[in-house]
Parts: structure tokens; sequence; C-alpha cells
């Protein structure tokens, strides 16, 4: 066969395995990437024939290569359920690991598109290997690559473990994602959403569930935005935030308010908002750079500290510098702390080497203060609002701890004289110009003069 046999003959096994572009796996990848800038990796890849014969699978079950999303390189991969049910196997493993490590290599991210009924049983042991290759590579990758997945239909088994694994992860609402069958888990334990793309999204597995192939894909080019500087603004970095105020003077505000006064044109992207509610995790850009923003939205706990060190981590692999909005009153006592999640909160932000800047907003009391990057746990800078209140004890313990018999004493209603000790408490102890006067905090800022500030800060950190 001679050169242009050849070439023929490779023309029309390509032309083959493209005409399965009708594929949902296929469509994902189009939805994804700009138009024209696919380009396919191991198209012809195929298994090596076992005991049980070979099987014919296009492109070996699954579709991978790279391309441009929003002009920024993507790696991806997405598995094709109309072939063998998207089954893994020792080759189509391969193709996998070989995508990401060319992620790595470019630092750029990678998408994992998922849709499989599990592993090709006529390899045994070779394709249950392959999952363990591509966990194995997955993981080697972390510190280098933003991983993103997204489950359009089943994801069980080990591979649920990817999800898990990924930086940002989307399900459609009537994909499964399980690691033990659902059905087992109803029958021994009653639970009656297991497997659910709404059970993922309460247990902090994935941060959306969406309508569509085409909603799922947008929220992945979204996050994509944030994290590789394609996004672009006309919001002026000195817009001043006089709104602020009057979110942060209402009894039990949203901190969502809050973030979406400081971000460029109010644009967030929030992560796991469906768990550990009382710790808000979000990417903003601000001056058309990403930041990521730790926010307390309520008292600390164990599965908050443990959401927020996971995001803290993210940013710092992701060179993200890192914002802390604080106001809480420290840990929630409920008879169920976990000391050893609450630690991870600290460590992560002592850990990280990007730049970290605290803002206290509200309350800043004991071990809750400590946690949330405080000058000692890793801050670079830390501002406070003048209404902030930093102490080791909240007003209403540690001045009736500090001034009992100083209660007990007060001429009239001892009510009376416990309230005006407590604000005694809030306006020196507890005053933000105390701690400034030490240090611990670096400067006591308008409130709208926050966006500039958070900006300037950022910018002096920047070669950090």
């Amino acid at each position: 066969m001679d050169l242009k046999d050849r070439t023929e003959e490779i023309r029309s096994l390509r032309s083959t395995i493209e005409g399965k572009s009708e594929t949902a796996a296929r469509k994902r990848i189009a939805l994804l990437f700009d138009e024209g800038t696919f380009v396919e990796i191991g198209a012809f890849v195929k298994q090596r024939p076992t005991e049980l014969g070979a099987v014919d699978a296009a492109a070996e079950g699954v579709v991978t290569g790279y391309g441009a999303v929003n002009g920024v390189l993507v790696f991806a991969f997405s598995q094709d359920i109309s072939v063998l049910k998207g089954a893994v196997s020792e080759m189509n493993a391969e193709k996998i690991c070989n995508i990401a490590e060319m992620a790595r290599k470019a630092h750029a991210p990678l998408v994992c598109m998922l849709d499989s009924c599990g592993v090709r049983l006529q390899e045994g042991i070779d394709a249950l290997a392959g999952y363990g290759k591509i966990l194995a590579t997955l993981n080697s990758i972390a510190d280098e690559t933003v991983i993103v997945s997204s489950v359009f239909g089943t994801c069980a088994g080990a591979l649920s473990f990817i999800p898990a694994m990924a930086d940002y992860s989307v399900m459609t609402e009537n994909a499964e994602l399980f690691l033990s069958s659902p059905d087992v888990v109803k029958a021994r334990f009653g639970s009656s959403n297991a497997g659910t793309a709404q059970n993922a999204y309460e247990n902090g597995t994935v941060s959306a569930v969406c309508t569509s192939d085409e909603e799922a894909v947008e929220k992945i080019k979204e996050f994509i935005a944030f994290t590789c500087d394609a996004y672009v603004t006309e919001d002026d970095i000195n817009r001043l935030t006089p709104e602020i105020a009057d979110i942060i003077s209402v009894e039990g505000y949203d901190v969502h308010n809050v973030i979406t006064a400081i971000a460029d044109d109010g644009k967030v992207l929030e992560l796991n908002p469906g768990y550990a509610k009382n710790i808000v995790t979000i990417l903003i850009d601000i001056d058309c750079s990403p930041v990521g923003v730790v926010a307390n939205n309520g008292a600390l706990s164990a599965d908050a500290a443990e959401k927020a060190s996971a995001f803290i981590t993210f940013c710092n692999n992701s060179s993200i510098p890192v914002l802390t909005l604080v106001d809480t009153d420290g840990f929630v006592c409920d008879g169920k702390e976990n000391i050893l999640n609450s630690s991870l909160l600290v460590s992560a932000y002592m850990n990280a080497d990007v730049p970290k800047v605290t803002l206290i907003i509200g309350k800043a009391y004991g071990a809750g203060y400590i946690s949330m990057c405080s000058k000692q746990t890793g801050a670079d800078i830390v501002y406070a609002y003048p209404c902030a209140e930093i102490a080791a004890l909240p007003a209403e313990t540690g001045a009736v701890f500090m001034c009992a018999q100083e209660i007990i004493q007060t001429e009239g209603d001892p009510i009376e004289g416990r309230n005006e000790v407590i604000e005694k408490y809030r306006h020196t102890i507890a005053s933000p110009l105390e701690a400034a006067k030490r240090g611990h905090v670096d400067d006591i800022i308008d409130i709208e003069t926050t966006r500039q500030l958070i900006a300037s800060s950022f910018g002096m950190l920047a070669d950090k």
C-alpha cells in the first residue's frame, strides 16, 4: 500500500470516528470548546485482544483532546455512553491519563465529562487497574492543574471519587453519583435521595445542579473564566462601596451581598453553596484578577472549617489570592465538635503562600478569630471596620466574667448594670482601636473605601 492509499485509509477511518459526532459525548465537547479549536488526541487507540476477543469500540469509549474555551487553553475528556456504556478499559484509562498529563505539562485546566456505567468486565483486573491509574494521575497533577468535573449520566464506584477530587464539580439534575448502589443504600439505611444530584449538592460534592447539558457546560466555562484571568471589566477600581454599611447594619445580614458589592460588576461564582452554609466560599474578580473569598455567614463549625480549608488549598494551588471576611462569635457549641476537622482551617491558612488579606467586618472572637486568618495565623494585612469587635470572648460572656462583682454591687437594676458593663467591654477591650494599638490590625478603614483598599492591598502583594 503506497502513501496515498494509506493516507486515504486513515482519512476514511477518521471520518467514521468523527461521523459519530452526534453522540452525547461529542456534543458536550462541541459545547465546551470555541468553534473549530478542538483537536482530538488518541482517536485511533484500541484495546488489546483478550481471551474473550477484541471489542470494536469507537475511540475506545472516551473522547480526549484540547482546544480553546473563550480563548483559554483547556484539555478535556468526555466519556461516551453510546460506546459499550462508556465502560472504562485499560486503554480507555490510558487515554484519560495521557490527556491529564498533557494538561499538567501545559499548566492548563482539565475538564472531566463523566458518563459511564463502570468497568469493562471482559478485561477483568486490567480494567479495574485502569480506575486506579486514573485516580493516581489526577491526584498527581492536582497541585499544578485546575481540575473541573461534570456528571452528565451515571458516575459510579471508584469513578465517583473524581468529582470529589476536582476543584469544581457540577451535575445535571437526572444524573447519578454514587460509590455504593443507591438501591442497597435505600434498603439498608432508608435514604430516599442516595446517589441523586441533590444529595451530592447538599453534601458538598458538587457546586451546582443543572437542568441541561448546556447549563452544566456554561458553569464550567464560568469557572474557567474566573480561574484563568479571562474576565474583562470596565468596573472602576476606585468605586466606593457605601452600600456595605447598610447591608451589615441589619441583624442577620447576608454576607453574599457584601461580597457582591466588592466584586467587579457584582459578578460571583460560589463553590459548594449547598454544604456548610455558615461559611461562604466564592470566586470573584477585583480589577480583572481572580480572588478567592472566605466569609462567615454564622458561627463556625467543623464542616465549615473543612469546606473552607479545601477552598483555600485550591486557591493556593491555583495562585489565587485569598480575601477573608470575618464576622463570627467563634465555633458553634452543638455537642458534635470535631476538633480535628476544625483545625483544618487554621492549618490551611498558615500553609497557603498566596497573598492573604483579612477584613474584620463584625465580630471576631476567640478560636473563630484565630482560625479566620488573623495576623498571627497567616494574614499579610488585616483591616477592620470601626464597628468590629475583637476579643478573646464575646462581649456578653467576657464582660460578665471580668466584672461579675461590679455588676453585683450595681445600685438599682442589675440587668441595667450588666448591659452597661457589656457596652463598656465592647468599646474598650473589644474595640478595633485596641487591636490596632498592638499591631494586630493594620488599619481601621472607612466602609465606603473597602473595594479600593482591598484592590490596592492585593496589588501591593502581587509579587509575594
